[in-house]
């Protein structure tokens, strides 16, 4: 099974989950300053001695249950300088919640992030939202009551700086006169939350659908299309269908996007996870383990909209996409979007949307903006770009893929690239992706090889720790596949395209028809074939949920002189090693010497096994 899901899901208390593939994948007026990258969406600031293990901990996990990225600073001890990164992330924050309480203005650390984030807010025009936590909104304004108290404690440390506590009371005062909430007008601290996540979560929505929307060219009919169908009466399930790299999922996600920004990435996993996945994102099930069937009245009760990528013709798969449809509430919808048309005959959707390629004008922005930044070509080079666009046939993923290699190069490269490329188009679309892989290095090719036959899906440190124990200096090499539009990065994760994963795979099965003589093995069956022992071999991963029985010999990796990574995965649902180098051996061998003689998969030929990696 590829991959099945985004998923989305509202109920009367907003809850919204997206969960993603390889399985399930259930502004105010700006001023003229420039407005800092956003990289949080919440920053809290607090005093933690009287909010820690209170609110503040309770408004964290909330925001976190809705997927909002919120920073909160969980040094138990506060150093006495606050760190410039700190005051860095205020900058780069949308909206910075102030939970003042008593001892709020005791603190000088709390008082220079306060004057950060007003500064912030009369600058860049950030959300500020002041929280009023068992203190008088007035004694914060005011510095009276309470909040006197506290403040003459830095009054008497800092008396010889009479600019600083008069910055400091103009911050408290210019907070507290900003509407927010007072903890006195809620019947008790859950009530408060509630309201103070709502309000965060229509703040951020008011340009949702401008910022999912921006830099999709050539979708916005398709999106309004879609979003229509979604209102119809009588339209619960809408099928997406078109060839790999049509724009399929990327239509889907700026759909979901634009309805609803809270989602979660989840791991792999089989059919049951699948259903423990999504049982646990609708309902926010702890215990996953009581399967689909058990929820069903709960899940009736909800309005949830499902979508479902990439679904292949896998009769199991189908079933399950059924089984949700009937359980979910009369108001439900679901987005399917697959290759084969015929999977969405079988799902019983109420309208098939194709997608289509792009149209000349569109292809020709979308290859201008990766290959000259622009939303059109430059002036000279207005031929060189209209026949690459030719030859990418209006398929976006190409087009992205092309604009990016050809990015910065001058006329005489970009036409050698164009005569390559005219090599490469007499056959699939997949070909025409390879001149830019021909136009890597070697190690930047390894690289990329590496990633489409193993870690796709890996957290970017563990990849660059895993590639950079054998003498590489990955980051970089990842850089460049980035800038080439062959990889991306999603919340530090490394992921491609099924077509770039596709092709990288398939040339690897090219280096030899003999699995022994390949670089790369990931195929449980040519794994089996060559496990007697190869010197060619550079990597084997091989999944354990594909084994009934293996005997092997115990000196099988004697001859495996320049293999660099080895990694079981699959002894348990969800299980997987991601070590590197030595470790992934020394983890995996003696994971199956202690337990072939036990496991169920009966792996033989690894108790006498002896390994020394020291």
């Amino acid at each position: 099974m590829r991959r099945a899901s985004h998923l989305m899901a509202s109920s009367s208390s907003s809850s919204v989950t997206h969960i993603s593939a390889s399985h399930l994948m259930a502004s105010s007026s700006s001023s003229s300053s420039i407005t800092p990258r956003l990289e949080n969406e919440v920053f809290l600031s607090f005093y933690g001695e009287d909010t820690r293990k209170k609110i503040t901990s309770h408004l964290y996990e909330a925001l976190s249950r809705k997927k909002l990225k919120t920073f909160i600073d969980d040094n138990l001890v506060r150093a006495e300088e606050i760190s410039p990164s700190l005051l860095k992330t205020i900058k780069h924050s949308k909206i910075s919640v102030i939970i003042f309480s008593k001892g709020y203005a005791s603190s000088r650390w709390c008082l220079i992030e306060l004057e950060t984030i007003v500064k912030c807010y009369k600058k860049y025009n950030q959300i500020v939202l002041p929280v009023f936590y068992e203190v008088d909104p007035s004694d914060v304004r005011n510095q009276t009551g309470d909040v006197r108290d506290a403040f003459a404690k830095l009054e008497e440390r800092f008396m010889d700086d009479s600019e600083m506590l008069q910055r400091w009371r103009t911050a408290l005062r210019d907070a507290a006169n900003l509407s927010g909430f007072d903890s006195k007008n809620y019947r008790n601290e859950a009530s408060l939350v509630i309201s103070i996540v709502d309000d965060i979560l229509k703040r951020l929505d008011y340009d949702s659908s401008v910022f999912y929307t921006k830099n999709l060219v050539g979708l916005d009919s398709s999106i309004k299309k879609i979003e229509n169908l979604l209102c119809t009466e009588g339209v619960r399930k809408v099928g997406i269908w078109g060839i790999g790299g049509i724009g399929k999922t990327t239509l889907a996600k700026a759909i979901f996007n634009k309805i609803s920004r809270q989602f979660e990435d989840s791991e792999s996993g089989g059919l049951n996870g699948m259903r423990q996945k999504l049982s646990h994102a609708l309902l926010g099930d702890i215990h996953p383990n009581i399967g689909f069937i058990f929820p069903r009245e709960r899940l009736s009760r909800k309005k949830v909209l499902t979508v479902f990528d990439d679904v292949i013709a896998d009769l199991k798969q189908i079933d399950f996409l059924m089984e949700v449809s009937d359980y979910l509430d009369l108001e439900s919808r679901i987005i399917i979007t697959t290759r084969d048309k015929q999977v969405l005959a079988n799902c019983g959707v109420h309208h098939i949307h194709e997608m289509k390629g792009l149209c000349f004008d569109e292809a020709l922005q979308l290859f201008s903006i990766y290959a000259f930044k622009e939303n059109n070509p430059i002036e000279h080079y207005i031929g060189l770009a209209s026949s690459v666009v030719e030859h990418a046939k209006g398929v976006p993923l190409a087009l992205k893929v092309l604009g990016s290699y050809l990015f910065d190069r001058d006329k005489e490269r970009m036409e050698s690239a164009l005569a390559n490329l005219k090599t490469h188009t007499h056959g699939s679309i997949q070909k025409v992706l390879k001149v830019s892989y021909d136009g890597l290095h070697d190690k930047e090719k390894d690289v990329f090889l590496d990633i489409a036959c193993f870690f796709k899906g890996y957290k970017r440190d563990l990849l660059e720790a895993i590639l950079n124990a054998n003498n590489l200096d990955s980051h970089i090499y990842i850089n460049v596949l980035i800038e080439k539009s062959l990889i991306t990065t999603s919340f530090d994760t490394i992921t491609m395209h099924e077509l770039l994963q596709d092709m990288g795979k398939e040339i690897v099965r090219q280096e030899s028809n003999d699995p022994g003589k390949r670089s790369r093995l990931w195929d449980h069956e040519d794994i089996f074939s060559i496990l007697k022992g190869s010197t060619t071999i550079r990597s084997i991963r091989l999944d354990m949920s594909e084994v009934v029985e293996l005997h092997l010999n115990p000196k099988t990796f004697n001859n495996m002189r320049n293999l660099r990574f080895l990694e079981f995965y699959g002894f348990e649902p969800e299980e997987k090693v991601t070590k590197s180098n030595s470790s992934v051996l020394r983890l995996n061998l003696r994971f199956l010497k202690n337990n072939s003689s036990n496991d169920a998969k009966k792996v033989h030929g690894f108790e006498v096994l002896k390994y020394d990696f020291s």
